[in-house]
């Protein structure tokens, strides 16, 4: 299955030739509608859809035109299909791993690495997982971490990581041990 968005800036009149051409050429299995806000409104159409000489769809998708006369637009919405292609029996998913258990003194570290990475985040204005994962913080309380080889061995922690907060990261680990 392939997708195609469309954006309608909804001050200009919108053409809808080229939605609609590229919708006869195509097999479309939905379409969402909705209205993105900001400076500009606009429409974002996504379409997901197969191509016609493909075979796989054996279904005509069922599609509906409601027009938005006060914006020369028009929106297709389009109900929930049945898969044209036969659904495989599924497979158990894999459980997600208990986190792990860390003792007193480790449970002090993650809560340090913690504070530490709300803290940069806060500074840095960005999201704390952009900084470093729980799972990250976890892994670093529990392992014996002494240098920023150690550090790259942590998962999700990369050279780029390593190299603008593994200073501090090593400081807050040392502090704790002492």
């Amino acid at each position: 299955m392939k997708c195609k968005v469309f954006k309608i800036h909804l001050e200009n009149d919108f053409d809808e030739t080229k939605l609609n051409s590229f919708l006869e050429t195509v097999n479309p299995q939905q379409v969402f509608a909705s209205i993105v806000g900001g400076e500009t409104h606009f429409w974002t159409v996504l379409v997901l859809y197969e191509e016609k000489n493909s075979g796989t769809a054996t279904e005509t998708p069922r599609r509906s035109e409601k027009s938005d006369a006060a914006q020369n637009v028009n929106i297709v919405a389009s109900e929930t299909i049945k898969s044209p292609i036969p659904k495989r029996e599924s497979t158990p998913v894999a459980l997600t791993p208990e986190p792990a258990k860390l003792t007193a003194e480790q449970e002090n570290s993650y809560n340090a690495l913690r504070s530490w990475r709300n803290e940069r985040a806060s500074r840095d204005g960005v999201p704390p997982y952009l900084i470093a994962h729980n799972d990250s913080l976890m892994q670093m309380a529990a392992m014996t971490i002494k240098s920023p080889e150690d550090l790259l061995q942590v998962k999700g922690l990369g050279e780029k990581r390593v190299e603008k907060y593994g200073d501090e990261i090593l400081r807050i680990l040392s502090s704790i041990e002492s």
